[in-house]
């Protein structure tokens, strides 16, 4: 053999052994070999997200005052959970008693506009009275039944108290947890009292990087899995907005708590050991035991769990063997770097 011919010979046996991606366990020799088991998992974790236990917007009852309040005692807490119609607070001040006396003087209006407005109705149909003088009527009726039951939504939450002349007492307009900041001695006119947050509607609120929000399911909180109701397709800097279903009460968060969750992703994947991944050509691959020969299989990481990554493979890999001891020197092998 000429020297050019044994030239090439060689080159292509060093390519041989170069791209080589299997290697019969036999031709290991004394190599230590342990094999772990692969696991298959329907959802894998991300990394960490940061959440807040809030309410979506329109989800919670908001309770506003129609006069101003001098002053305001709160009953309970922020943060109790308060049922429909409990007591929540004392108001005080010249306006709110005024407000009394003007629902009952709106009332007595209304009665008196209802008389005229079903008198003049029947005149209207015998054509007694033309129709710009119906609609006037009709007009100053129904504007008069508007604010009275404008009125009557906050009246209905009054209880006058009749040993308390300076002081009315406040009832909840509904069950769930009840939410008030004021700094204030007062309250203005139309602002707001308190909210009250249903139970079925306190969720996490989570902010999710743009890359990572494809196929998120659900979180984990660390005593609750939270399933994801809701992902905004509006981004907001570099991130969108998503929401949780509702919160078990089991799982101990409070209104305005921060905290940061575990995402949970969709999508088959496999649990393999650390140490039986490394990098071949660029990408992660492992050595996956089939009958006596070890093949190179190439996988994805999707992310970690302590000494564990969970990765995607176009292979089935769920209850295979992968090895996990003397992975560099059965890669060296393969790279042709080894001894015979």
């Amino acid at each position: 053999m000429n020297i050019r011919n044994l030239i090439g010979a060689t080159v292509a046996l060093l390519a041989c052994q170069a791209t080589a991606e299997s290697v019969f366990i036999d031709s290991l020799g004394d190599l230590e070999l342990r094999y772990t088991s692969v696991e298959s998992v329907e959802h894998y974790p991300g990394q960490p997200l940061a959440a807040r236990v809030a309410y979506r917007p329109g989800e919670a009852i908001s309770l506003l005052t129609p006069r101003r309040v001098q002053q305001i005692r709160y009953l309970v807490d922020p943060g109790t959970t308060v049922d429909k119609g409990q007591p929540i607070a004392l108001l005080s001040g010249p306006e709110i008693h005024h407000f009394m006396t003007e629902f009952d003087y709106t009332g007595l209006r209304l009665t008196v506009a209802k008389r005229r407005f079903d008198n003049n109705r029947a005149l209207y149909e015998s054509n007694s009275i033309d129709e710009a003088r119906w609609i006037e009527i009709s007009d100053a009726y129904y504007a008069l039944e508007l604010e009275y039951e404008h009125m009557r939504h906050f009246r209905d939450l009054l209880l006058d108290d009749a040993g308390d002349s300076e002081s009315l007492t406040l009832l909840s307009p509904g069950s769930g947890t009840l939410v008030y900041s004021n700094d204030s001695p007062g309250i203005g006119q139309d602002q707001e009292v308190a909210r009250v947050i249903p139970a079925n509607a306190r969720r996490l609120q989570l902010w999710v990087p743009l890359q990572r929000r494809e196929g998120l399911v659900a979180v984990d909180s660390g005593e609750c899995r939270h399933e994801v109701d809701r992902i905004s397709g509006v981004a907001e800097d570099f991130f969108v907005q998503s929401w949780s279903t509702p919160l078990d009460h089991d799982c101990g968060l409070l209104i305005g708590q921060r905290l940061m969750v575990t995402p949970l992703y969709a999508g088959g994947g496999f649990r393999v050991s650390r140490d039986a991944v490394f990098q071949w050509q660029g990408e992660p691959a492992v050595l996956l035991r089939q009958q006596r020969e070890l093949v190179l299989i190439r996988v994805q990481i999707l992310s970690s769990q302590g000494r564990q990554y969970i990765v995607a493979s176009g292979d089935q890999l769920g209850g295979r063997d992968v090895l996990s001891s003397s992975v560099s020197a059965v890669q060296g092998l393969l790279l042709g770097l080894g001894g015979e």
